[in-house]
């Protein structure tokens, strides 16, 4: 009977680790393809089609969202373990750097799947009678 009662307890354990842990891994793989895409190809990773001023916009601003989103990263991991080195040092709640690091972090999610929207629309070749 506690075998099976704890064998409960550390499926609903595991499961909620990759409920909170596999977005959070998928966002980071995300990232890591567009910054080494955006290094590589330049303005190449969009179609042909599209016009160099227009590739040349979306590409700094892609470049500029994965900067926020690098930073962000940074930030939240610098947050979390500031959060934690208070807490074991004076035993007391700090919310503050905690704060920090859980907005850092949505942001860096926001900022991802931004990157992702112009990569992914820059990729998609436009039909003649619609606008570029």
């Amino acid at each position: 009977m506690k075998v099976k009662g704890v064998l409960k307890i550390v499926l609903l354990v595991a499961a909620a680790v990759m409920i909170v842990w596999l977005p959070i891994i998928l966002v980071v793989g995300v990232w890591i393809y567009l910054v080494w895409m955006v290094w590589k190809k330049k303005t190449k990773i969009f179609h042909d089609q599209m016009e160099p001023k227009l590739a040349e916009r979306r590409l700094k601003m892609l470049k500029a969202l994965l900067l926020v989103a690098g930073i962000s990263l940074v930030g939240s991991i610098v947050g979390i373990i500031v959060h934690n080195a208070l807490y074991g040092l004076s035993e007391m709640e700090e919310p503050v750097s905690f704060v920090i690091a859980l907005v850092a972090l949505v942001l860096f999610t926001i900022a991802t799947m931004g990157g992702l929207i112009i990569f992914l629309k820059g990729r998609r070749q436009q039909d003649k009678g619609i606008p570029k």
